[in-house]
């Protein structure tokens, strides 16, 4: 949509919404843990701990998303020049990135509602909820974007406030699902207990989850400094292809939260067996799902980016990516499912080392060298990606495979 409007927006809007997925990764650690602690005394059948880890995961997240918003609107401009922002368009990213940061107090406690509503089983309930926060955000857009019944034109600054808007409205569906609808039972007061025991099985699963999340957004950072360097026009494409790649992770990431729910309460009931299996059939699913989905965007290419510019530098460089994804979407589904699952085992901390080890070792090396020794581009920095997806999740699943996860089980048994 703002692709339509300037193109200069486009590239503002890059480094914040990199940071913004970079905060968020750094919120979901506490809801990939409450999550998989859910799951797991859910399927032993002790709902008491579960109501006291979902209080004490909100208290916990909203205090962080506090303390990150906080980070952004005081330091977000020197981040925006250390990727290497271009001068041109400074002001216009951090009047958008300032405001921005702002969500993150309502996406910190929307990430661990939806992460509860989806261990339950009400899985549609987050879709159904972000589908209706994107219609607000989208409506807004087109209000302040092009003026349109009295609103002024407000461009990358009242988109920010729309989305903040989404947000807000996000979190109060969430809440009143959680709570009033499934029927969680709400106690204030929970918010405000401190509970050790469970405290520290959350941290369990979700620092070394937490690490290797920012891994992946801090080498996203990395790469996007890299494509800084190649130029405004560089930088818009990659960040059209980068939202476009988002949606298709999104099959791969439907696949990988819903195994991993339902590994977390076989693990939790000791079925071993039945979780080793599931995962594979999940597997096969997942890649299959998204490759016929990656085949059909590359069919669909030029009317899809039509759809986002009619610049033909951008277009060019949009293009080849096209193929190069039907490749790397399918490693990064392997990646995506085998991940989930080791982590709803509790064997969080191997995916970790492994992040590190490939993210760092092989995805930059590989992207700075065919994207600028080779003189490759845009496409050389996604060839480092692709190396990094398909590598990591061999060795993922080589450690699935293995079944050393069966000896991860979080200590359920024990009074909390």
């Amino acid at each position: 949509m703002i692709s339509h409007v300037s193109m200069q927006m486009v590239a503002a809007t890059a480094a914040s919404n990199q940071f913004f997925e970079t905060s968020v990764a750094i919120l979901n650690f506490i809801g990939v843990g409450c999550s998989i602690v859910v799951a797991q005394y859910l399927g032993a059948g002790n709902r008491e701990v579960t109501r006291k880890a979902i209080h004490l995961s909100i208290t916990l997240n909203l205090l962080l998303g506090f303390i990150t918003f906080l980070a952004i609107w005081f330091f977000g401009r020197p981040l925006l020049e250390v990727m290497n922002t271009p001068e041109t368009i400074l002001d216009m990213a951090y009047d958008y990135f300032h405001i921005i940061g702002i969500c993150l107090i309502f996406e910190a406690v929307a990430i661990i509602l939806a992460s509860c509503l989806r261990v339950y089983g009400y899985s549609q309930a987050p879709m159904y909820v972000s589908l209706i926060m994107n219609i607000v955000t989208v409506l807004g857009n087109v209000l302040v974007l092009h003026g349109l019944f009295g609103f002024p034109q407000m461009g990358l600054h009242g988109v920010a406030l729309s989305t903040l808007l989404g947000r807000m409205v996000g979190v109060a569906l969430l809440f009143y699902l959680l709570f009033f609808g499934i029927k969680v039972k709400l106690e204030w007061r929970m918010f405000f207990q401190f509970h050790k025991g469970i405290l520290k099985q959350i941290l369990k699963i979700g620092l070394p989850s937490a690490g290797e999340n920012l891994s992946w957004t801090a080498q996203m950072l990395v790469m996007l400094a890299f494509v800084g360097k190649m130029g405004e026009d560089a930088l818009a494409a990659h960040n059209i292809y980068l939202q476009l790649s988002y949606m298709l992770m999104l099959f791969a990431l439907a696949i990988g939260i819903g195994n991993e729910i339902l590994v977390g309460h076989l693990v939790g009931a000791s079925r071993f067996n039945d979780a080793y299996k599931r995962t594979f059939k999940s597997l096969r699913t997942g890649m299959l799902v998204t490759f016929a989905v990656v085949v059909v965007f590359y069919f669909a290419r030029h009317f899809i980016v039509g759809r986002f510019t009619d610049d033909p530098v951008i277009m060019n460089l949009l293009l080849p990516l096209f193929l190069l994804s039907i490749l790397l979407e399918v490693g990064r589904t392997q990646n995506i499912v085998m991940v989930n699952a080791l982590r709803a085992t509790g064997d969080a901390k191997f995916p970790f080392y492994a992040a590190l080890v490939f993210m760092w070792g092989l995805a930059i090396p590989v992207g700075y060298f065919f994207g600028f020794v080779l003189e490759m581009g845009l496409i050389g920095i996604w060839i480092g990606f692709l190396c990094d997806e398909w590598v990591r999740g061999l060795v993922n699943a080589w450690r699935w495979k293995s079944r050393r996860w069966e000896t991860k089980r979080l200590n359920i048994e024990q009074t909390v």
